[in-house]
C-alpha cells in the first residue's frame, strides 16, 4: 500500500545542509495502522509530508498501490493524493466558513455536484458523530470536535490512506482517546490505511499494529507493536515506554536490592498476565518475589503486563525460577541501573 525505499530529504541551509530524513525504509500493508514515533526533530513531519510529495524527495522511491510518485506528471499526481487523506495538528479548518462548508468546499473544488457534496458530507459527519454540528462556525467547536471536522473533510474524498500529522497532541487525555477510537473505527469499518506520526507512546499503544522509532532522520527501531512493547532494543524506545509505565528504577536502590537478590523485570504476554505465576515460584523453589513495580497495558490487539521484582533467595533457585518463569512464556530481563 505504502512503500518507501532509501528516503532521504535534505535541505540546504546558510550553514551547510541539514540531513532531515536518512536512507528511510517503511512498508505499510492494506488495511493496517503503522505509527513513527520520535521526539521533536526527529524528522517525523518531513517524512510523513514525504509520503504524499508535499516534500520530494532527495533521493529515494516513494510507492502507494505500486505506483511510482515520484516520476508522475503533476496531473497524475493530482490524481494519486485524491486517495491520500491527510489531517493535522492545528485542524487547518477555513474559520469563517462553517462546518458543512469546510468539508464541502474542497468537494467542490473538484468538480462534485451539489447532490454528491450534500450526500458526502452528511455521511461523514455521522461517521465522526457531529451530524448537529453541520451550521455551526470552528470558533463554536471544541478542539475534540475541530478534529473530527478535519477527519470528516479528509474522508469525504473517500481516501484509500489516511495521513495523520500528530493529530492528537493539541488534544487534552480524554478528548485523544475519542480521537483514537474514531481512527480505529474508520480502519475497521471503512478498511482505511492508517500512517500516522507521534510522539505520544499512548497513542501507538492503543492502535498500532506496528512502529517505527525514529530519531535524527533514521529509523533506529521497528516491530511489531506487541514486539516493541515486550523487547525494546534501543535507549530512546525504553525512554519512550518509561512514559506509560513504571520501568525505571533508581540505580541507588537497584545497587542496594542486589546486594541480598536479583532485580528482574518480567514481562507478561496475553493469557499469562492473569496467572498467579510468582506464587507458583515462592512455592517451588522457596524464593521470595518482592514487586517493586507494576502495571498491565492494552495494546490494539493484546495485553502486556510489566513487573520489576526482587527475587530474594538462594541464587541457584533464583536461576531456577527465572528459567521456570521463561518456559511460561515469560521474558525475563536482569535490570541495571537505568
Amino acid at each position: 500500500m505504502i512503500k518507501l525505499e532509501n528516503i532521504t530529504k535534505v535541505f540546504p541551509s546558510k550553514n551547510g545542509n541539514v540531513t532531515a530524513v536518512n536512507n528511510v525504509n517503511l512498508h505499510v500493508k492494506k488495511g493496517e495502522i503503522h505509527g513513527v514515533i520520535g521526539y521533536s526533530g526527529a524528522g517525523k513531519s518531513t517524512l510523513i509530508r514525504l509520503v504524499n510529495l508535499l516534500e520530494k524527495p532527495t533521493s529515494g522511491s516513494v510507492s502507494i498501490n505500486g505506483t511510482e510518485l515520484t516520476t508522475l506528471s503533476p496531473e497524475k499526481l493530482r490524481q494519486t493524493r485524491q486517495k491520500v487523506g491527510m489531517i493535522f495538528q492545528h485542524f487547518n479548518l477555513l474559520k469563517t466558513a462553517t462546518v458543512y462548508d469546510n468539508i464541502a468546499t474542497p468537494l467542490k473544488l473538484l468538480g462534485y455536484d451539489k447532490q454528491e457534496v450534500k450526500k458526502r458530507v452528511e455521511k461523514y459527519l455521522k461517521i465522526v458523530d457531529l451530524s448537529d454540528k453541520q451550521n455551526s462556525y470552528p470558533s463554536q467547536l471544541s478542539g475534540g470536535q475541530k478534529q473530527r471536522v478535519a477527519i470528516a473533510r479528509a474522508l469525504s474524498q473517500e481516501p484509500e490512506i489516511l495521513l495523520s500529522d500528530e493529530a492528537t497532541s493539541a488534544l487534552d487525555p480524554e478528548t485523544t482517546n475519542s480521537i483514537l477510537d474514531l481512527l480505529l473505527k474508520i480502519n475497521e469499518e471503512l478498511g482505511i490505511t492508517i500512517l500516522l506520526i507521534t510522539h505520544e507512546m499512548n497513542v501507538i499503544q492503543k492502535i498500532c499494529d506496528y512502529v517505527y522509532v525514529l530519531e535524527n532522520g533514521e529509523i533506529i527501531e521497528q516491530s511489531s507493536a506487541i514486539e516493541l512493547f515486550t523487547n525494546p532494543r534501543k535507549h530512546t524506545t525504553k525512554k519512550f515506554l518509561d512514559t506509560i509505565s513504571q520501568r525505571k528504577l533508581s540505580v541507588s536502590l537497584i545497587s542496594q536490592l542486589k546486594l541480598n537478590g536479583t532485580v528482574t523485570r518480567l514481562t507478561f504476554i496475553g493469557e499469562n498476565t492473569g496467572q498467579p505465576l510468582l506464587s507458583q515460584v515462592s512455592q517451588k523453589f522457596g524464593v521470595e518475589p518482592n514487586i517493586l513495580t507494576a502495571n498491565i497495558m492494552e495494546l490494539k490487539n493484546d495485553i502486556v503486563g510489566n513487573l520489576v521484582i526482587h527475587l530474594v533467595g538462594e541464587q541457584e533457585q533464583i536461576h531456577a525460577s527465572l528459567e521456570f518463569l521463561n518456559n511460561q512464556g515469560v521474558t525475563t530481563e536482569e535490570v541495571e541501573g537505568e
